[in-house]
């Protein structure tokens, strides 16, 4: 995992003699304007691939898989064949990549951070502003991996279980043995860095393109409110959670505008606050977005793997924009049972990402539902209940009432507002519920009690075996 860097995607070669070297990359300010460039990019990679995009809808049960062109059967696509039946292993984990690329990226983002201060064709804020959006990406990069590899925060009374490694400076393999910090340690650093982010950014941007694009003070609170939510600090959680719904300047999406805002092309729905914009080639033409996993072109055979499960789709009013009017319906042949021929079956893809989609990090949807949580959790459900059902009235769905389960109700709000943008199984676990599947799952294992140690990832072996002092997650070898 070192170090040096040829372009913006491709920060990790090191072979003296046909590499640029780490002191001529950072020896000018537009040296590390490639790099940070190259972090956003291997940001995007890692967060917006297939493993990433589906595992929390997958495995939570928002998904179906859609059949072969050839052969009408349903099988589970290969990369996350073993997660979505819960018998992931260490020796060839489906998510070994997502745990790499993010240390990998980590460590990007020390070096950075570590050679800011011999930076000498900078303006001061030019380097606070760096440094602001590296603590950012770090932070977000540690936030997935505890997230994957580690039990919820209250999994024990004290958080003490372990988290990951946080890794504050660079690491090199076969010299550095860290060993894995507590969950509260590790959201602690998480929140630490994000708290000096803020008091690093500056109004001039780093790089050029839609600022929605790259971290700034206004998501920087919108994740730490995030972050704070999953470290139940609840009063975190609101305290910014409400200054990005205050001075954002940036509305939720209404009854009249929520389908059309999702179906634009190009761009994102107008109350993103962070998105991981799709890669474009020197063509102009889009690559790899999340299209590839959840879109359909009405042609048989071009449809992609991943469409709506029947148990999301019931959860869904009459009058719920997010209904039907989110769906494109398509029949698709699929071998049902033992039957020897196929029956045309209705499948519905979500319009959140057809064309060329982003990838939708944070918006304001969620911070509202952030901030309801934290309420009804503080035992302050009338707030609670205003944050709700501005959510639910400009849905067109029926308002909540204070004598609903108000936690039950925000889990549930959740799950049909941030469907396919990778929350559920996560929400599941924080809220120390049962993952049921039962609508076509097709996993040898469909549904897990919790607690369970399969709520987390092994860590792939390849990392223990190179660290002594990395432990393995329990259940794992």
């Amino acid at each position: 995992m070192i170090f040096t860097t040829t372009a913006c995607n491709d920060f990790l070669e090191q072979e003296p003699g046909t590499q640029t070297s780490v002191d001529e990359i950072f020896s000018t300010y537009e040296g590390f304007k490639m790099s940070l460039n190259g972090c956003y990019y291997d940001l995007e990679a890692a967060l917006s691939g297939e493993r990433n995009a589906v595992y929390a809808d997958a495995l939570g049960g928002n998904i179906n898989f859609t059949p072969s062109e050839t052969s009408y059967e349903i099988s589970a696509p290969y990369k996350i064949e073993n997660v979505y039946s819960f018998s992931d292993v260490s020796d060839d984990s489906d998510m070994s990549t997502i745990y790499q690329s993010l240390y990998e990226l980590i460590n990007e983002a020390n070096l950075i951070l570590e050679h800011i201060s011999s930076l000498e064709d900078a303006t001061d804020d030019q380097k606070s502003q760096l440094k602001a959006e590296c603590l950012c990406i770090r932070a977000i990069s540690h936030f997935y991996l505890v997230r994957y590899y580690a039990q919820n925060y209250s999994y024990t009374s004290d958080a003490s279980h372990p988290g990951i490694i946080c890794n504050t400076k660079t690491q090199e393999v076969g010299v550095d043995y860290p060993a894995r910090n507590t969950v509260k340690e590790t959201y602690d650093i998480i929140i630490a860095d994000l708290q000096n982010a803020i008091d690093y950014f500056k109004s001039e941007t780093i790089l050029e393109g839609a600022e929605y694009s790259y971290f700034t003070s206004t998501s920087c609170k919108a994740l730490l409110s995030k972050v704070a939510l999953y470290a139940e600090d609840y009063q975190l959680a609101i305290d910014y959670s409400s200054d990005v719904i205050l001075n954002s300047g940036i509305n939720l999406l209404t009854t009249d505008n929520y389908v059309s805002e999702w179906k634009k092309t190009n761009t994102p729905v107008s109350e993103i606050i962070f998105e991981l914009s799709a890669k474009i080639d020197d063509e102009g033409d889009y690559k790899n977005t999340l299209s590839g996993f959840y879109g359909i072109i009405a042609s048989e055979a071009d449809y992609s793997d991943y469409s709506a499960n029947q148990d999301l789709l019931n959860l869904f009013e009459e009058n719920d924009v997010r209904g039907s009017e989110m769906y494109t319906s398509y029949a698709i042949n699929k071998i049902i049972g033992d039957e020897a021929e196929a029956v045309l079956t209705n499948y519905y893809f979500t319009n959140k990402f057809q064309d060329n989609p982003g990838n939708p990090i944070l918006r304001l949807s969620e911070i509202y539902l952030i901030r309801a949580e934290a309420y009804s959790r503080l035992d302050e459900p009338e707030n609670a209940l205003t944050d709700l059902n501005s959510i639910r009235e400009n849905r067109g769905s029926t308002p909540a009432l204070i004598s609903d389960d108000l936690l039950e109700e925000i889990f549930l709000e959740r799950r049909k507002e941030l469907c396919f943008e990778g929350e559920l199984f996560f929400d599941i676990a924080r809220f120390h519920k049962d993952v049921e599947r039962y609508s076509d799952c097709i996993a040898s294992t469909c549904n897990l009690d919790y607690p369970s140690n399969y709520f987390v990832l092994p860590i792939p072996k390849n990392s223990t075996d190179l660290n002594s002092n990395l432990e393995q997650n329990e259940g794992y070898y």
